[in-house]
């Protein structure tokens, strides 16, 4: 048997002439591409070479909106098409690309990925201004006290601890669930 995924699928009724649907907007495949990078999706993946995946299949919701479309790579958007990667792993890089990475600065999701795995994060205090948009946001507080003692250059602290909130839990947990409401 002949798998064919959606996309080769629809280049190949295109190809003999049969339209099966209205193509997306070049707008929004741009949009999508941007979000990602380029790239596909899948943070192990990251192949240069794309396409616009629906994560809710097409056939299903009979329209392109940006929160159900996805860039990934032949292969992957193949996997995804076969079930191979399950639509709420989608939902996931999907999130992760959408809710954070127009947020948060690479620096900052790492130490929400360390954070999120229970690691010490500990960096100078004059270097806190990389985190800013987690401090802001008050998805994580800062210790200036490491082991009773604080010592301080010009009054800023030398070491800071980052801890993460209540809020910032909860951040983490709905990035990681993929969950449909949002707090944030």
């Amino acid at each position: 048997m002949l798998l064919i995924g959606c996309s080769a699928h629809h280049k190949f009724l295109k190809g003999l002439g049969m339209e099966t649907r209205e193509s997306i907007p070049e707008a929004l495949k741009r949009r999508v591409l941007v979000e990602a990078g380029h790239r596909c999706a899948i943070p192990t993946c990251r192949i240069p070479v794309t396409e616009i995946a629906h994560i809710v299949p097409y056939h299903e919701v009979q329209k392109h909106e940006y929160e159900n479309l996805i860039a990934l790579c032949p292969t992957c958007h193949a996997r995804a098409d076969r079930g191979e990667i399950d639509r709420k792993s989608l939902k996931i890089y999907k999130r992760i690309l959408q809710r954070l990475t127009d947020r948060y600065e690479r620096f900052e999701l790492l130490v929400l990925d360390e954070l999120r795995l229970n690691r010490p994060v500990i960096m100078a205090g004059s270097m806190t201004l990389l985190i800013k948009n987690l401090l802001d946001e008050q998805l994580v507080t800062l210790n200036e006290t490491i082991g009773g003692a604080r010592v301080a250059i010009q009054g800023i602290p030398s070491n800071v601890q980052v801890l993460l909130t209540s809020k910032g839990r909860t951040f983490i947990d709905e990035w990681i669930n993929a969950n449909d409401s949002l707090t944030y």
